[in-house]
């Protein structure tokens, strides 16, 4: 089999398993899957589908990640694939203004310590990819909401195997437009969701251009976002912090960053999302940020006690 094999060179600091072992999944595609160190899906590359292996090979100091692609890439699709991996990775978030403006904040600081060169995921090839995995997320805990998007993947994306191992690919809009409302509830959606689905499906079907979101302000996308059914302020703002990396915003009203912010400064006593929304204002253009770092840390402070 043709493959080509390249390299990418994050920005530092960076640690590559920290990044999926909080939000991932082993065994549930979304259609990626992270164990044992690596990462793998497929991606649509013209008519192709490209299946893609990623896996570390440097240091949080000097970070290096080695893509192999199981695919012959010409310069262009080399390029195509290459910035797909950067933003999803978030490669060229640099790190270091946070870590200074942690450094203020004793809890901060030793969350930073902790998780030195961590960064979020990004969820989604696409704007279109994204925005169905968040609509599948709400009002469910995430573990829930993997297995469901583990099965709509199964179900409506395309597979490609490589040595015995499945790579798939997120579902295309014209494959969930023309999907039966029955069928995608076999994915175990509820009616309301598998009805938000198909139709944000049947409108970028039909040529409305969702990436156009990408040149929005927050403001302006999150009213355009709230044009479809089904979304949200909510459903909005996590499209857009965990699709396109806009960190300076946050979702207070989530439960586990209420959880998180709870837990280090309010002696673990559950605050309204109104009273969460207050407190992260202290931290301004890194509240996306450091909710994450706090939501990360709870999780492992929650693992050592069970």
């Amino acid at each position: 089999m043709d493959k080509a094999s390249f390299e990418l060179l994050p920005t530092p600091p960076y640690n590559f398993d920290l990044q999926w072992k909080f939000y991932s999944s082993s065994k549930e595609p979304q259609p990626e899957i992270y164990k044992g160190g690596i990462w793998r899906r497929a991606f649509k590359i013209g008519d192709r589908l490209v299946p893609v292996k990623i896996t570390s090979t440097g240091t949080a100091e000097k970070p290096r990640l080695k893509v192999n692609a199981f695919s012959k890439l010409d310069a262009k699709e080399k390029r195509y694939l290459s910035d797909k991996i950067m933003s999803i990775f978030r490669l060229k978030d640099d790190l270091r203004a946070l870590y200074e403006f942690m450094e203020q904040d004793e809890i901060l600081r030793k969350i930073k310590k902790k998780l030195y060169g961590l960064r979020p995921p990004g969820i989604g090839a696409s704007i279109f990819e994204g925005a169905i995995r968040v609509i599948i997320q709400q009002q469910i805990s995430l573990w829930v909401a993997y297995v469901m998007t583990g099965e709509l993947v199964r179900r409506f994306g395309e597979k490609i195997e490589i040595n015995g191992e499945p790579y798939y690919d997120f579902p295309s809009p014209q494959v969930l437009a023309n999907a039966d409302e029955n069928e995608l509830r076999k994915c175990k959606l509820s009616r309301q969701k598998a009805r938000y689905i198909r139709e944000l499906a049947l409108k970028v079907a039909n040529r409305y251009d969702l990436e156009k979101i990408r040149k929005m302000n927050n403001e302006e996308a999150v009213e355009e976002l709230m044009k479809f059914k089904g979304i949200g302020r909510w459903t909005a703002e996590l499209i857009l912090i965990t699709t396109l990396g806009r960190m300076d915003l946050c979702v207070p009203d989530d439960l586990g960053a209420r959880k998180a912010v709870s837990y280090f400064y309010f002696d673990g006593k559950l605050q309204s999302g109104n009273a969460v929304r207050k407190f992260t204002e202290r931290w301004g253009e890194f509240k996306g940020w450091v909710i994450y770092y706090l939501i990360c840390a709870y999780n492992m402070e929650n693992r050592k006690s069970v």
